[in-house]
């Protein structure tokens, strides 16, 4: 196919604090990328404007590209509806209507976690099916099968959600993100003195792999976090089968004191089942739009290339 007859599409991505998009053709290459705008935190009919504004910027490379958002917060991707956000203040909100009514075509909306996933499995990690967990702020989860999402209720994949045990305080029951992400491995170290306040999940990482007296608590939190990580994402490859995991997110990059003890507790979490391969997201920050792309592309009927 020559780069004339490419099919292109764009992908646009509503984050919490900005939005960003990028025009990209059926085998994931970025032909061109907007400059990320700030997320409106007024509601649903201002972020719907903004993100018209960058779909019509990104189109005057292609007029006819379609579009595909994604979003955060809970959402029924079937009926494109916004159903809560609790830091873009809206409810029930028909965002993909809108955003179709404006455009001039259907814009399919897609939750911003699984839109990820789907980009992972297309073009990066390139599995067709696979589990995808995305540890940042919070840990959330999408399945993707034969190289499209499985369908999925509203709150389908908050997995972040889990209740467990306290790894510091056992009489305490809290959800696994509160304890597992990297915001949460960050907490837990600043509420043991070892980093100063505002320190991310990377700090402590640092300081486990230092000479610091600090390092053995360093350590000791990201392995407990991991694996009760670990712990329950095999209990979900108990339901989802086992499909290889990628992980995504912002503690995708840690090195052997993530990933070792991750991949430790899921091994000895499958019991009956082979333990699935667990592997890096390979997209970075681009798999949200990204991952909106390919859903302009698939509910506009243009094969992807994979």
């Amino acid at each position: 196919m020559s780069n004339s007859d490419q099919k292109l599409a764009i992908g646009i991505d509503v984050g919490g604090t900005t939005i960003k998009g990028v025009l990209a053709d059926t085998r994931g290459t970025v032909i061109t990328s907007s400059e990320a705008v700030a997320t409106p935190q007024t509601g649903a009919d201002d972020v719907v404007s903004a993100v018209v504004r960058l779909a019509r910027t990104l189109r005057e490379a292609s007029v006819d590209a379609p579009v595909g958002v994604c979003v955060p917060g809970i959402i029924d991707e079937e009926h494109g509806i916004g159903i809560f956000s609790a830091n873009l203040g809206w409810k029930d909100a028909p965002l993909s209507e809108k955003l179709s009514e404006a455009l001039g075509s259907f814009v399919p909306l897609g939750h911003d976690v699984r839109s990820g996933a789907l980009a992972e499995a297309l073009w990066g990690v390139r599995r067709p099916s696979c589990l995808y967990v995305a540890v940042g702020t919070g840990i959330a989860s999408g399945v993707v099968i034969n190289s499209h999402l499985a369908p999925a209720p509203p709150w389908a994949g908050e997995i972040g959600q889990i209740p467990v045990p306290h790894p510091d305080r056992p009489y305490e029951v809290v959800p696994v993100e509160q304890v597992a992400s990297a915001s949460g491995i960050a907490r837990r170290a600043i509420e043991a003195g070892i980093v100063p306040a505002g320190s991310g999940a990377r700090e402590v990482e640092e300081l486990a792999l230092s000479s610091s007296e600090n390092a053995r608590k360093a350590r000791e939190i990201l392995e407990t976090s991991m694996s009760l990580l670990g712990g329950i994402l095999a209990t979900v490859c108990h339901q989802v089968g086992s499909l290889p995991v990628v992980l995504g997110g912002g503690l995708c990059k840690g090195g052997s004191l993530v990933y070792d003890p991750l991949r430790k507790s899921l091994e000895s979490g499958c019991t009956v089942m082979p333990a699935p391969a667990l592997l890096c997201a390979a997209l970075g920050s681009s798999s949200q739009a990204l991952g909106a792309a390919a859903l302009a592309f698939q509910s506009h009927g243009i094969e992807v290339e994979s």
